[in-house]
């Protein structure tokens, strides 16, 4: 769909809902979040205002569900990294950390929240990617403790201090990339002590 032309009439409810996550990601790109209101979504869409607010209650929760949509999209290569149980689980932290400095490819909103000026949103959804891969790499720091191939007796905050720690390597802007992978590879190594 481009701008300006006329919506047609749609009746699956989440055709809608993705129009409208749509047109809102757009415009906030072009004129910044905090100059985009639900209004002007909607006169892009050709609908009434009501019809927006049918779907999200005010323009934070709809940044707060594209946020959530594009916080699964971005960690699905990591949730596919993450459960190579043929590597070892640093090496697959590793790997993980390479991708959040060197993507391989970029999502559908990555200029958005990389936009100069939306460094805050940026922060926002680091921290939710952080939320939703820790559960996960609880699960597989239980399963080697399982598999007598880790000593860990408190993998669920070995994993949030991991996932926290990545996320806080991955954002330090002080150093280049290669450096920040080192120091995370030799902190994981040390902390988790595989067998």
């Amino acid at each position: 769909m481009t701008g300006g032309g006329h919506m047609r009439r749609v009746s699956d409810p989440e055709i809608r809902k993705k129009q409208i996550l749509e047109t809102a990601m757009r415009l906030f790109y072009e004129n910044g979040y905090e100059n985009t209101s639900l209004e002007d979504i909607a006169g892009e869409l050709h609908v009434v205002k009501g019809l927006c607010y049918r779907y999200f209650a005010s323009k934070q929760v709809l940044l707060e569900a594209v946020m959530d949509e594009y916080t699964k999209e971005c960690c699905l290569p990591f949730l596919v990294i993450l459960h190579d149980r043929g590597k070892s689980i640093a090496d697959r932290l590793d790997r993980i950390m390479s991708l959040l400095l060197e993507p391989e490819e970029n999502g559908r909103y990555h200029d958005f929240f990389h936009k100069t000026g939306n460094e805050a949103i940026h922060e926002q959804l680091a921290v939710r990617m952080c939320k939703y891969l820790t559960p996960y790499v609880e699960e597989e720091l239980e399963y080697l403790v399982g598999e007598g191939k880790l000593k860990q007796q408190q993998p669920s905050i070995t994993a949030h201090f991991l996932m926290y720690g990545l996320i806080g390597v991955w954002q330090e802007e002080d150093q280049p990339g290669a450096k920040k992978a080192q120091v995370f590879g030799v902190m994981t190594r040390k902390l988790l002590n595989e067998q």
